[in-house]
């Protein structure tokens, strides 16, 4: 009887070439969706069927992706050189999670991967088997963002809207929760600032996250009226460190744990509402609202973020303050 072998497939011709060179086991093909868009996956899980996969299962974990691994990064404000949002780095984790599963369920013994420490991590007893097509692009495309397989994404020159947009996020407890008012999932709040965000140019880098740079300076900006400075200082140093493990492959690693629950400890007072602009790549702050401030009891609700006069125009908005708040200018020192 064939070794029976799990591997990571995404209809692309590195995991196709690794399907095939495992012609001596009976391969399960596992997809997993993490919301990266693309090719129909059930014309990908007919692929893997034709290539020779014994079986071939996709896994929907877009809410899953967004809860627990796009979340922690918005909260850790995790940026490789304070710009660049992880991508790759948060699929690894939760794709070897569902392979281990798929393992389990199926009684094989290998795993087709290139992420050798979180198997390791997950279930030791696992034979790691390196893809012989190498490590695939499509672990660079997420939901949270995709890294172009060029310097210059293929979109670069493409016209932005001349007026700037003005959106507002609201957060419980950390989490965003709603966009102008309407209630939204974690995966639901990145998508839609996905759309918006990356119509202005926002994240428009090689590493391209519209939504992950939105979301992120809103909730950065949301923490410096919500949380007292020394707690700020030291969740920025932790943020920093929780980085550099999850970049490392250290997801899955007893440190990471601990850094998870002090910043998940950090989030118990960061509510409040975000005003954002988009426009010319840039997502910038104009304001922020909160019910209980921390760092600035004496100051009115609503603080604006934008030095005055360096605020672009704006079309009219129905996104106003609430009736008797008023906005000051909130400039940074």
């Amino acid at each position: 009887m064939s070794e029976r072998v799990v591997l990571a497939y995404y209809g692309d011709a590195e995991s196709s070439a690794a399907l095939e060179g495992l012609d001596e086991a009976e391969v399960v093909a596992i997809t997993v969706d993490l919301g990266q868009g693309g090719e129909d996956l059930a014309a990908i899980r007919r692929r893997a069927l034709d290539r020779g996969a014994a079986e071939a299962v996709v896994v929907d974990a877009r809410d899953e992706f967004a809860e627990q691994y796009c979340l922690p990064a918005l909260q850790a404000h995790a940026l490789h050189l304070g710009r660049y949002p992880l991508v790759a780095e948060l699929s690894r984790p939760l794709i070897a999670k569902h392979l281990v599963a798929a393992a389990d369920e199926f009684g094989a013994g290998a795993v087709a991967h290139g992420c050798e420490t979180d198997i390791a991590a997950l279930d030791p007893r696992l034979a790691v088997i390196a893809p012989s097509g190498g490590a695939s692009p499509a672990l660079g495309q997420n939901v949270w963002g995709r890294i172009a397989e060029t310097a210059v994404p293929q979109d670069f020159w493409r016209a932005e809207p001349e007026w700037p947009e003005e959106l507002t996020i609201k957060f419980d407890r950390g989490v965003p929760v709603a966009v102008d008012g309407e209630t939204v999932t974690v995966l639901q709040a990145v998508q839609e600032l996905n759309r918006r965000a990356g119509a202005h140019g926002v994240g428009h880098d090689r590493h391209r996250a519209p939504g992950a740079i939105a979301l992120i300076t809103a909730h950065q900006e949301l923490e410096e009226v919500t949380l007292e400075r020394e707690l700020i200082r030291f969740k920025r140093t932790v943020g920093q460190r929780w980085t550099e493990l999850v970049r490392d492959g250290m997801w899955f690693s007893p440190l990471k744990e601990a850094l998870d629950a002090f910043i998940a400890d950090s989030q118990h007072q960061v509510s409040g509402e975000v005003r954002i602009v988009l426009h010319a790549g840039r997502a910038m702050v104009r304001d922020r609202r909160t019910e209980e401030p921390r760092r600035a009891e004496h100051l009115p609700t609503w603080y604006d973020s934008l030095r005055a006069g360096s605020a672009p125009a704006l079309r009219p908005s129905h996104h106003r303050p609430p009736e008797g708040v008023r906005t000051v200018n909130f400039a940074r020192h």
